[in-house]
């Protein structure tokens, strides 16, 4: 641990941490003699330093994580824009041709227009899972720059996605 007092230079957790003795990762010591308990790794004599290469630590190099936020959030965002697009182009020409109340319109557009609600639904509950994925990959530092970039689309998209319904609905009316 280093001192906040910068005038009385203090060891660094890197040099106080190598003038420990060496303890493996999934071993334990008895009597100075390392008892492995990895499978297949063979146990070391007390002067022998193990291959630190393959003992990793779980997570570690796992950036699988962070891509998955980033593919189901761009699914999600992607399949609400095209949803948002689809409903605001229609639903204009649908009220001058058919009246104000959605009771009026034929069944197969309200069929359509309630799927692509449930569709909404469905892409808010994707959006959700990835932006919880995204913030756990950033927390434990597997493949953060995607984790990242995952959030803001999550955090992002639903805003998006209703301001193009907003303007699409309004302008083609």
């Amino acid at each position: 641990m280093t001192s906040p007092d910068f005038t009385y230079p203090q060891p660094t957790d890197d040099e106080l941490a190598a003038q420990q003795p060496y303890t493996a990762a999934r071993g334990n010591h008895v009597h100075g003699v390392v008892h492995s308990s990895a499978v297949g790794q063979a146990p070391t004599s007390p002067g022998v330093q193990p291959d630190h290469d393959r003992i990793s630590p779980a997570g570690a190099n796992r950036p699988l994580l962070g891509t998955v936020a980033l593919v189901v959030t761009i699914v999600s965002a992607g399949l609400s824009l095209l949803a948002s697009i689809v409903l605001g182009v229609t639903i204009g020409p649908m009220e001058n041709e058919n009246g104000y109340y959605f009771a009026d319109t034929p069944s197969w557009y309200q069929n359509l227009a309630i799927a692509l609600a449930g569709l909404q639904v469905l892409c808010a509950a994707l959006g959700v899972t990835g932006l919880i994925m995204g913030i756990v990959s950033v927390a434990t530092s597997r493949a953060r720059t995607q984790g990242i970039v995952a959030i803001a689309i999550a955090a992002l998209a639903p805003f998006v996605s209703f301001g193009i319904f907003m303007i699409l609905s309004f302008t083609v009316a």
